[in-house]
């Protein structure tokens, strides 16, 4: 009889992440888990638990998110981490990787999924090594249909949205998918606009092109600093699995992989270009998405190097663990991981010293306007018989016009620019619309501006409604709304502008989502800074933090009409109409779409109305928050 040969029964693997982390570091251990049993080994995802020297091969993806967010003490946290072979994803430098470091050191083996990561833990006599990133089956989606010609996913920072902010020109008539999350709390699974697993995997197999760009590091290192190109392996990996073409600043670290074969490298300055002659050369992405596709899918695939991994770990580390962890090594040194769950010390409030004399003022100021507005409208009786008089201004195509979309400008002094403004609309593409101008009694030549403009286009269904008292931005724009002939209004202020598409695309979200109120679209900032807003999904608890949506957007005038309009009536909202009633449709159950896409323009200067705002908001603050008491408001 043959003697066989025993059988080794392989150490089990089990994936920790973060149970509230981030949802990337989630998919990052569910590739972890299918590589290791493509390797024959047993392996589960752990979310609700510590590593503990129990014979198996923990690790721990993204040290800095799981040892800070699971409840804890320090030392259960400490004897955990040196039980674990910690995964790091961060870019060396940056405060997350500092704080994974700390985790670290306490292990006895640790694996970073870049070289530059290697090589800082090396730095700080971390025993480290690199596993290479590659595909799982499960990533690869299947290809329905590839309608999105450029997407971008990514945090935003100063530096990303300025770039953002150049592409604007480029794409506005592309179909894009800018998608942007804040990094002010963790991103999971109910962060709105998104996407994880399958769903992230399905949106990279519909899309043609992937823009990658890096963060802003300059806030973490020392002044002159250049931060290292640093390759988002993770990001790379899942697009170029679904066959979406990267299209990356210049990178470090992404050997194997060659730029030119495996994605396009270019500067930020020419990314604009690159994309418009990638987008001329199909022949080009199809050759790209070839070859990257059976790089990451066949020559690294994921099970092979991280079997190589599985193997060391189970010879050379497995045997040390248990005496590790005994000793009093792990609970030595710096432990900054589990701040955010202590309670914070108490802080004395902001020193405003002259904060009733800022409130006097703002007082005074508003008083002010409404004596104004008074004198107006006495003005206004004594020469026309009535407190408001409204001149009234057609284009001869204007009473046959069969709008889609009523636009609506509020004018108030800005003669110099409102032309431009004017002229974008005009321009718009796709729907049949009309122009309602609203001139609050504006103290410029603004009026006479549109007068000249409705001259010059009388092909154009335009109408200018002069009042000859002013009332305010929220009575101007509910003027324009009651005058309104088409189902949606399009809100534009008149120092903005638009692009030829955003009323249709605009238009058409409305009509897709028939439960939405408003649909707003991402905007570039121009003028004296550069970057982008309105850029994140509708989401109630940060609309409670602050507007974080502009008034430029597309009213259904139903809903418009059922929320009462913008409220003119109350001083606590000067200057924060469009977040009163943005809050007053969330109060309602309602919501606003966006169209992940740069449609409209911003103009960014100084403004008055906005600087007397915010000279004391604590008393408006409170009167908005009194007003909706069921939104959920910060503590």
């Amino acid at each position: 009889m043959i003697p066989t040969k025993p059988v080794v029964q392989q150490a089990p693997v089990k994936v920790f992440v973060a149970s509230t982390g981030n949802g990337f570091m989630r998919d990052i251990g569910s590739w972890l888990v299918e590589a290791a049993r493509l390797s024959g080994r047993t392996a589960t995802l752990v979310d609700d638990s510590l590593p503990g020297a129990d014979g198996a091969i923990n690790l721990v993806v993204a040290p800095h998110e799981f040892f800070e967010l699971f409840d804890a003490s320090a030392s259960e946290l400490q004897r955990a981490a040196a039980a674990s072979v910690c995964v790091c994803t961060e870019q060396p430098g940056t405060p997350w990787f500092h704080l994974a470091v700390d985790a670290c050191r306490r292990g006895l083996y640790t694996l970073d999924i870049n070289p530059q990561g290697v090589a800082a833990l090396r730095d700080v006599d971390v025993d480290s090594a690199h596993l290479p990133l590659g595909a799982v089956p499960s990533i690869t989606a299947p290809v329905v249909d590839r309608s999105i010609d450029v997407l971008f996913m990514g945090g935003l920072d100063d530096r990303r949205a300025a770039v953002l902010a150049d592409l604007a020109p480029h794409l506005y008539r592309r179909n894009a998918d800018i998608r942007v999350f804040h990094f002010d709390r963790p991103v999971t699974a109910t962060t709105p606009g998104v996407l994880f697993g399958a769903e992230k995997y399905a949106l990279l197999a519909s899309s043609t092109l992937l823009v990658n760009l890096h963060r802003d590091r300059s806030a973490h290192l020392p002044a002159g600093t250049t931060p290292p190109a640093y390759f988002e392996w993770a990001r790379m990996i899942e697009a170029m699995a679904n066959g979406c073409v990267v299209v990356t600043e210049p990178s470090d670290g992404f050997e194997p992989l060659r730029a030119g074969t495996h994605f396009v490298e270019t500067s930020a300055d020419r990314m604009a270009a690159a994309l418009d002659e990638l987008l001329a050369d199909p022949a080009r992405i199809e050759q790209i998405r070839e070859a990257a596709q059976h790089a990451v899918c066949i020559e690294l695939a994921l099970h092979q190097p991280l079997n190589l991994a599985l193997d060391h770990i189970e010879g050379h580390v497995l045997p040390r663990l248990a005496e590790h962890v005994a000793t009093s090594r792990p609970t030595r040194g710096l432990w900054r991981l589990g701040a955010s769950r202590v309670t914070p010390p108490v802080r004395l409030g902001p020193f405003r010293p002259h904060l009733a004399i800022q409130k006097r003022a703002k007082q005074l100021a508003l008083a002010e306007n409404q004596t104004l507005r008074q004198l107006d409208a006495l003005s206004c009786l004594l020469r026309h018989g009535t407190e408001q008089h409204i001149e009234r201004v057609e284009t001869p195509s204007f009473a046959t016009a069969e709008p889609q979309v009523s636009v609506l400008v509020t004018l108030y002094n800005y003669a110099d620019v409102v032309v431009e403004t004017l002229d974008s609309i005009v321009a718009s593409e796709g729907v049949e619309m009309e122009l309602i101008v609203v001139d609050d009694h504006a103290t410029d030549h603004s009026r006479a501006v549109v007068l000249d403009f409705i001259a010059a286009h009388p092909e154009a269904p335009v109408v200018l409604l002069g009042k000859d008292a002013n009332e305010g931005l929220a009575a101007a724009r509910n003027t324009g709304f009651e005058q309104a002939r088409a189902p949606f209004v399009m809100v534009i202020d008149a120092d903005n502008m638009i692009y030829p598409t955003a009323l249709a695309k605009l238009a058409k979200a409305l009509n897709d989502e028939p439960d939405a109120a408003a649909a707003y679209s991402i905007l570039e900032d121009f003028g004296t800074q550069r970057s982008i807003r309105s850029a994140v999904a509708w989401d109630v608890d940060r609309l409670c933090h602050a507007n974080y949506i502009d008034a430029q957007a597309m009213w259904r005038v139903g809903d418009w009409r059922r929320l009462g309009g913008y409220r003119a009536d109350d001083d606590h909202v000067y200057g924060w109409e469009d977040w009163d009633l943005w809050l007053r449709l969330a109060a309602d159950g309602g919501h606003a779409v966006l169209v992940a896409q740069m449609l409209g323009r911003y103009r960014v200067q100084q403004s008055s109305m906005i600087a007397l705002t915010n000279l004391a908001t604590d008393d408006a603050i409170d009167a908005i928050r009194a007003r909706y008491p069921s939104l959920p408001w910060p503590a």
